[in-house]
């Protein structure tokens, strides 16, 4: 067989399949398509009202310029050491402000 024969012979076997196939394929890509643009409607709107940094600040007592504390009364466990180091009491309550500001992260 002359190859210019066996590939006119493919193309057409290769066209004939195209034909056969697209519109089968086609049709079940179209209706993927459709099942899954019902299945992701968008949801319902909220009622809540939007959650913004005014209601956040309230919430950790940020009141502008400083922050105060705003904790409840937590009773501490019964094995909680009283007899702490001054120097580790000094670290935790420490006033880390200034060097916040300075790294640049407030």
């Amino acid at each position: 067989m002359d190859k210019q024969l066996l590939k006119a012979y493919i193309k057409t076997i290769v066209e004939d399949e195209v034909k056969r196939l697209l519109p089968e394929m086609l049709s079940e890509a179209v209706n993927e398509v459709r099942q899954l643009s019902e299945s992701t409607r968008p949801a319902t709107p909220s009622t809540k009202k939007p959650f913004d940094r005014k209601q956040l600040a309230q919430m950790i007592g940020y009141d502008g310029e400083t922050i105060t504390a705003t904790t409840r009364a937590v009773p501490l466990p019964s094995n909680a050491p009283t007899d702490v180091d001054e120097k580790i009491v000094n670290a935790v309550t420490k006033d880390y402000s200034s060097m916040m500001k300075k790294l640049g992260l407030t």
